[in-house]
């Protein structure tokens, strides 16, 4: 649609992102206090920046540069044999869709398309109902992920089932609408069955509520548990049977795999951030007294507490997992299952939680280094 050769496609994007953040990064850091933060942002460039990556990263070229693009666009275009209706066993709404799509005569691009409308249209309602009045910053966070571009042309069928549990979590979270929650779940699952770690997660963290540092000692002590035993427990959770896939990841094969081996402390210590974020929340509640209603200086009222520790304990009990299994062949695919809501838990931390007098320079900064870090994996190769 655009005319952009393909491979010039990430470049773009990367560049466009790191732009609009450094936009924010200037207009922020010059600020002394948290007023532009608690400042109502109008919807409007959530709003269009959301329409242009749906359409941008939608219509994109079939091509290699866009990894498993071509697969699902062969299987699309060639198989005869789609297959559709309700079953636990498969991921049983995909293929639904899909078989839809090709029943009706779509081409390939309004298939693409459909996928992006839900991967991201999950991302932007869930950062609007969480951060209302900063959901524009909100949204920067989420697709200057290192993950977001990857997982929107690549890990399709993941990235989707993945932006629908963060809408999930958000309803749990912020409103409690546990039904709503369980049928966008079930829902997520019929895209990607993966997800039932996440699902499986929030469950923990709500149980966890009132005991948030709980996540973390789980966290921390997963580390040398995993060290001391990775390999055993990697097979053990594979004979659970949580996702057939799991056993295809758990035998090593040094001719494809290598970079991908053995316990990645590179991932570790960027997976730790939320993880970081968490700790130094609850140091500051303990530090001032816990949170009040009626006290517009403390760093948080009861619900917004509430929301960031089930995001929070959510992502942490996630990532425990991860690195539980982090030998496992391709273990980086399980870290995504935590990596998902890395962006959402640092966006509502920076900019719901009154953490430093000076917050708005504070989450400036915080959106720059996690841009920088995705810009960066980019320039030298590794995205």
């Amino acid at each position: 649609m655009f005319g952009i050769e393909a491979a010039l496609y990430p470049k773009i994007f990367y560049g466009l992102v790191l732009l609009l953040c450094l936009f924010v990064v200037i207009k922020y850091s010059a600020s002394s206090n948290n007023s532009l933060l608690l400042q109502k942002q109008p919807v409007g460039p959530m709003i269009a920046l959301g329409t242009l990556l749906i359409l941008f990263i939608g219509l994109r070229p079939v091509s290699h540069v866009f990894g498993d693009t071509v697969n699902y666009a062969y299987i699309y275009n060639h198989s005869l044999n789609l297959t559709h209706g309700f079953n636990f066993s498969s991921e049983w709404l995909f293929d639904s869709y899909m078989f839809f799509c090709k029943l009706i005569g779509l081409p390939i691009s309004v298939f693409f398309l459909g996928i992006e409308i839900g991967y991201i249209g999950c991302l932007v309602l869930a950062c609007r109902k969480l951060l209302w009045e900063s959901s524009w910053v909100a949204i920067l966070f989420c697709v200057s992920a290192f993950s977001f571009f990857t997982y929107g042309t690549n890990g399709l069928r993941n990235g989707l089932a993945c932006s629908i549990i963060v809408l999930a979590v958000t309803f749990v979270a912020q409103e409690k609408k546990y039904v709503t929650a369980a049928i966008l779940a079930l829902l997520a699952m019929g895209i990607h069955r993966s997800v039932m770690l996440p699902i499986a997660a929030c469950c923990g963290a709500v149980a966890l509520l009132n005991t948030p540092k709980i996540s973390v000692g789980i966290w921390s002590l997963s580390i040398p548990l995993s060290l001391v035993a990775g390999g055993r427990v990697t097979n053990f959770l594979a004979s659970l049977g949580f996702d057939d896939r799991m056993d295809s990841y758990s035998v090593i094969d040094l001719n494809e795999s290598f970079s991908s081996m053995g316990f990645r402390w590179d991932f570790l210590l960027y997976s730790s951030m939320p993880v970081l974020l968490t700790w130094y929340v609850h140091k500051r509640v303990d530090e001032t007294g816990g949170y009040k209603e009626d006290d517009s200086t403390a760093l948080a009222d009861a619900n917004s507490m509430r929301v960031f520790n089930i995001l929070s304990g959510t992502y942490i009990l996630a990532n425990s997992f991860w690195i539980l299994v982090i030998n496992a062949n391709f273990s980086n695919r399980f870290a995504y299952l935590s990596w998902f809501l890395y962006p959402v838990v640092l966006a509502y931390g920076f900019l719901r939680l009154h953490i430093w007098n000076d917050q708005d320079r504070k989450c400036a900064w915080a959106l720059l280094a996690h841009a920088g870090f995705t810009f960066g994996m980019f320039m030298i190769g590794k995205l």
